[in-house]
Order: structure tokens, then C-alpha cells, then sequence
């Protein structure tokens, strides 16, 4: 019987293990919320003792300068990408934060690897608070899931899935 820790990896929110040709892949949301690491081991219980490494930091202004939230590791078509949630100030008018959802590309066999692109902002139809993004391929078609909040809809944000042209 194999026992699983719980949590795999301290002081980590929004965690995400991607296993991949036998070796688990671990991201979370930073406590700084001011980077974005991974850490990988070939067993899922060594991924808290597992070395972190860095493959982006937040900028020092703009869209992608404020709290860093919810990276997700993927591999779509041999390459990685790394899809998160940023903000360029604490909250819009409305009280709502300033997120949006970005995505990152790697086509390394590695991710650890620093060769990271910016790939840019996930644009919606809406332009308002939004973030864990996530993506399936389904049939062959690759999709879109989010979390986004529609000012016209009373309550919080709704799920909302879409077709992809491609991965960002």
C-alpha cells in the first residue's frame, strides 16, 4: 500500500501536480505571489523535498506586476505551457481585483528549463476579473476552462469553457 502526504507540498496554494513520462511536476501559487516555480520528482511524496526552480518572475509594473495566483503546468503538442492568473493593481472600481489569465510556453523537453516565452494574455469576450485557467483537449480539440466574473451576473464568477485556436 502506498500512503500519499497530505499536503504534498507546505505552504502552497492552488497546487498542481502534472505527471509526465514518470515524473510528477508540482506548481502553486508562491506566498509572495511574486513567481512562478516548479519543482519535479520521479515520486509524487518527494516533491516537498524537491529543489524549487524559478521560471518567471512577476513584472515591476503592469498587467503582470501584482499577485501572481494559480499556475498550471501542461503539455499540449510537445511543448509545456504554464497558464496563471496576474494583476496590475489591487482592485477595479467595482471592487473586484484586477486579474487576468496568461500563459507562458516552453518548447524545452524540460520545464525546468529558462527558455520561458511570454505568450501573453488569454483574451475573452468579457474584459473583467478572471483566472484558474486550465486546459483539456477533447476529441482533439483543445479547450479552455475558467473562472471569470460577468458584471451583468449578480453573485460570483461563473465557469466558462471555450474552443482554442491554439495554446494561448
Amino acid at each position: 500500500m502506498v500512503v500519499y502526504h497530505n499536503p504534498i507540498v507546505l505552504q502552497r496554494a492552488d497546487p498542481w501536480v502534472l505527471k509526465h513520462e514518470g515524473t510528477y511536476y508540482f506548481t502553486a501559487s508562491d506566498p509572495r505571489y511574486s513567481l512562478i516555480a516548479i519543482r519535479k520528482s520521479r515520486r509524487i511524496n518527494d516533491l516537498q523535498a524537491a529543489q524549487e526552480h524559478v521560471i518567471w518572475r512577476k513584472h515591476q509594473s503592469g498587467p503582470m506586476s501584482k499577485y501572481i495566483w494559480a499556475p498550471e503546468l501542461h503539455r499540449i503538442d510537445g511543448a509545456w505551457y504554464l497558464y496563471f492568473a496576474a494583476a496590475e493593481s489591487d482592485f477595479e472600481a467595482s471592487g473586484l481585483p484586477t486579474h487576468r489569465m496568461y500563459v507562458l510556453e516552453n518548447r524545452d523537453e524540460d520545464p525546468m528549463s529558462d527558455h520561458w516565452e511570454e505568450k501573453g494574455q488569454i483574451h475573452t469576450p468579457l474584459d473583467s476579473f478572471s483566472l484558474d485557467a486550465t486546459s483539456a483537449i477533447i476529441k482533439g480539440r483543445q479547450y479552455l476552462v475558467w473562472a471569470q466574473k460577468d458584471p451583468a451576473i449578480d453573485g460570483n464568477s461563473n465557469l466558462y469553457i471555450a474552443r482554442m485556436s491554439n495554446p494561448w
